[in-house]
């Protein structure tokens, strides 16, 4: 394969996979932003998306004019949860479908706890006290994208202090029990299951083996090219055997609307999951790395039924088209 660079022609012409893509992870907010995305988006094959909503009004304008394009994910209260205020996340689990929406969204990497005031000591996702939250996801068939834990890197880097934001295993131990508790809602748990380090792979694969309502999405894209990258033929053969839970994601959010921040993340992924190309350096700076030599990344070439699986049928079936 030819050298790739970021170029319309050559990101639409030289691909494995030409089909189109559901990107299952995407923040919208205000309609000014939206249409910029969404042209942008266009150049990469993307015809349709989960929308994460930042704004009842941007929400609202892309219902309306963009509803052939959308599966939306609201945004469930943080505040509400943290203090244990179930009754409010409960009344707003009920009326989500209702409104418009096809899913949830909560989002529990570990600086949540620098934005909440009056956090109570000692929370937990897993607390007795969230369960009817929980039990409302289930007996109303609404799937929950759930952010819990973030990078190692950020354990190193961000988290040092233990005591607010607790070690990444005690992070994903409290999830690893609301998904034992709750086997009938569907998980989409983000960012590779916070877990796309090569050493993390065997406690991922028990957690698909052992919850068949968990999917994953591979947001974001420094993270899955700097991790998956650095054990090809662990990575490929996690990738091929998982094909069927496994959604392309990007995190990516409308108010960051220009060509090169879209294009260079999913050049990254692109790279990453259909080349056999090596030792290619991440196309936009890894702040994670920047100071230890950078992130490269090294394809995964993954078959082209393993594709069509990860970048349009797994996001259909489990979510159906928009519109």
């Amino acid at each position: 394969m030819r050298d790739i660079s970021l170029n319309r022609c050559i990101l639409t012409e030289q691909w494995k996979y030409n089909g189109p893509i559901f990107d299952a992870h995407t923040h919208i907010g205000e309609l000014d932003t939206l249409d910029k995305m969404l042209e942008i988006e266009a150049e990469f094959g993307v015809t349709a998306q989960i929308g994460i909503v930042h704004s009842k009004d941007g929400f609202l304008a892309a219902k309306k004019e963009h509803s052939e394009r959308f599966i939306f994910a609201k945004y469930l209260s943080l505040s509400d949860i943290a203090h244990y205020n179930v009754d409010p996340v409960i009344d707003e689990i009920s009326r989500t479908k209702e409104e418009g929406y096809s899913l949830a969204k909560s989002w529990f990497g570990p600086r949540w706890l620098d934005y909440i005031k009056d956090v109570p000591k000692g929370f937990r996702i897993d607390d007795p006290r969230l369960e009817p939250v929980f039990q409302a996801l289930e007996d109303n068939e609404l799937p929950l994208l759930i952010h819990v834990a973030d990078p190692d890197t950020y354990f190193v880097l961000h988290y040092q202090d233990a005591s607010k934001y607790g070690t990444k295993e005690d992070n994903l131990s409290q999830l690893e029990a609301v998904l034992e508790r709750h086997s009938k809602a569907v998980f989409q748990i983000p960012h590779f299951g916070a877990q796309p380090e090569i050493h993390r792979l065997p406690n991922l694969a028990r957690w698909l083996d052992r919850f068949p309502n968990v999917i994953l999405d591979t947001a974001s894209s420094r993270w899955m090219a700097r991790e998956l990258s650095k054990d090809v033929q662990k990575a490929r053969e996690f990738l091929v055997k998982y094909s069927d839970r496994i959604l392309f994601g990007t995190d990516l959010s409308a108010n960051r609307g220009n060509m090169e921040y879209f294009g260079e993340r999913y050049l990254a992924q692109r790279i990453l999951w259909e080349t056999n190309i090596q030792g290619k350096p991440l196309p936009f700076e890894d702040a994670d790395t920047k100071d230890s030599g950078g992130t490269f990344i090294n394809g995964l070439d993954l078959p082209l039924s393993v594709l069509r699986k990860l970048y349009w049928k797994n996001a259909i079936r489990i979510y159906g088209k928009p519109g």
